[in-house]
């Protein structure tokens, strides 16, 4: 069942494509972060997915009676699964050069949740929080929306036939119930549980069924609206609601929430309101626009395994790296789009030999993927310096001690505590170690900075979910440690203003002092200053006198 082609809605999908892009990479002007709310991009694509899912649906079934399941999961299948194995496997060889073994098995774990669709369960219960330091250098992070629309089209369809032929007259108020109840869950559980919210279909539910709104409507009354004013007005308001989303919204909002209904809101005025002769539908008709569109899935799938493996090989990119990564980016995507996409979505092929293929890949991609899991992600491909580092760093999930080098003959200990930024300096510490004879042991954490005593710090870094084990607990647990090592040289550090001005640090921002009294209430700065130095004191005392000699 056809549906009619609307290009402007391609002209939509440029917007939330490009809205991605330039958020992912991180672009500054006038060392000024811009498309900071970039990531409403994918709340774009959730409304047009709805919207165009619902309609196809709809149609077919008030003109045939009935649905093909088999036809809709064969459209899908053809135009997700092709393209997404291409990325891939064309992701393995980076992977394979410039991954060290742990994060090669997480990589590894990443594509078979996202070939099973529901890498956001894993990216979840992994702790990974998006748009965070560490989440930038995951190759696949991005599969998690690929995994919440799949998610929904598997069970969208089968919902919607069972309310339509038996409760075909509540069908209008099921959805506005579903709507609300979800909204209201993403308004609530991006609160109190955020990253559960983000990476969810039940508080994302509301923006697809947002998109099923305005093809519920469209078809049963047969047409949109014709009124001349509004057509001419609500294209330019949805516009402005959508671009003031990605330039003024940032990580500090709530969403998904009530925040987000700006972006929703904008994409179906829009989809509502355009018409042939309106300015903003003629701008997203465009030729640029629509081809941007026609290969915004392919731009979605490369951009982000472009940019992690780029950094991951490049600590600190240029501006010029990244307009390099998005050039790359655009190049992959129209050969992609012209020799996969198009390829495998031509109906004139025989489904069986796509569905063959894809089958074989699939059988090869999970035989291959659990045998580098099995070898412990082959560490045979480094020397044994980084081997011997991370088979210590497969203990973060237990936190033990975390120590790469340990003798208990030795009296004296360097001590590297706090969180990922710290692990830039294992490496080197740890051959000085070796070379002078000390103990190394390392206690940093991914998105946990070493707060010693500070409950309402430690609280809030946990209810952010920055690191679900981030806690009060931990932090004793640290102390205790270095308490433990009497003679000892402790390097404290970290990302401070993140995690108490959720900025980046530079040297005209004044450090995590400066970062404290803007942040923190003022009925306890003066504690945790206290704190701050009696710590400094108590742990520093006796152990900054050593040196390395």
């Amino acid at each position: 069942m056809k549906i009619n082609y609307r290009p402007e809605i391609d002209g939509l999908r440029a917007i939330a494509v490009s809205a991605v892009i330039f958020y992912h990479a991180q672009l500054d002007i006038f060392d000024q972060k811009v498309f900071e709310g970039g990531f409403v991009g994918v709340d774009i694509f959730f409304v047009i997915s709805g919207y165009l899912i619902t309609s196809l649906i709809l149609k077919e079934l008030i003109t045939t009676g009935k649905f093909s399941f088999r036809y809709f999961y064969e459209r899908r299948a053809r135009r997700i699964l092709p393209a997404l194995i291409v990325v891939i496997l064309a992701s393995l060889p980076a992977a394979w050069l410039f991954l060290v073994p742990g994060n090669f098995i997480e990589f590894t774990k990443s594509i078979l949740y996202s070939l099973g669709f529901s890498s956001n369960f894993y990216f979840h219960y992994s702790g990974l929080q998006y748009g965070t330091e560490d989440g930038l250098l995951k190759p696949l992070l991005h599969t998690w929306s690929l995994s919440v629309e799949e998610q929904y089209y598997i069970l969208f369809p089968i919902i919607l036939l069972f309310i339509f032929k038996f409760f075909r007259k509540y069908l209008l108020g099921i959805l506005l119930f579903g709507f609300l109840i979800s909204l209201l869950m993403a308004e609530w559980g991006s609160r109190n549980y955020p990253a559960a919210t983000f990476y969810f279909l039940h508080t994302r539910m509301w923006e697809l069924i947002a998109g099923s709104l305005l093809a519920y409507f469209e078809i049963f009354k047969k047409k949109r609206t014709k009124n001349s004013f509004l057509n001419l007005i609500f294209p330019s308001v949805g516009i402005i609601l959508i671009i003031h989303s990605i330039f003024f919204y940032n990580d500090k909002i709530f969403h998904p929430s009530l925040y987000t209904l700006s972006p929703v809101i904008g994409v179906s005025l829009i989809i509502w309101y355009s018409k042939k002769e309106e300015l903003i539908t003629k701008i997203l008709s465009s030729r640029i626009f629509v081809g941007i569109g026609l290969i915004s899935y392919s731009m979605y799938l490369w951009h982000y395994p472009i940019f992690a493996f780029a950094r991951i090989k490049s600590d600190l990119p240029s501006q010029y790296d990244k307009f390099e990564w998005i050039v790359l980016t655009i190049f992959l995507s129209i050969l992609s789009y012209f020799f996969i996409e198009k390829f495998f979505r031509n109906k004139k092929r025989n489904f069986n030999y796509t569905k063959l293929s894809i089958l074989f890949l699939y059988f090869i991609l999970i035989i291959s993927l659990n045998l580098i899991i099995i070898k412990k992600g082959l560490p045979n491909r480094f020397d044994q310096l980084i081997q011997n580092l991370e088979k210590d760093r497969l203990k973060i999930n237990n936190f033990e001690h975390y120590k790469f080098f340990k003798n208990t003959q030795l009296e004296r200990t360097i001590i590297l505590v706090g969180d990922s930024i710290l692990s830039t300096l294992a490496p080197g510490l740890l051959e000085i170690s070796k070379e002078k004879n000390y103990n190394f042991i390392s206690l940093y954490l991914p998105g946990c900075p070493f707060y010693v005593g500070l409950n309402k710090v430690n609280n809030d870094l946990n209810e952010k979910n920055i690191v679900s084990k981030c806690n009060e607990s931990i932090q004793n647990r640290r102390l205790e440690i270095i308490k433990n090592h009497k003679n000892s040289i402790v390097i404290i550090g970290g990302r401070f203003q993140l995690f108490v001005e959720d900025t980046t640090f530079n040297n005209k921002e004044g450090g995590i002092e400066n970062g404290i009294e803007k942040k923190l209430n003022s009925i306890w700065i003066e504690n945790i200053k206290d704190k701050i130095e009696n710590d400094k004191k108590k742990i520093f005392n006796k152990t900054m006198n050593n040196t390395i000699k």
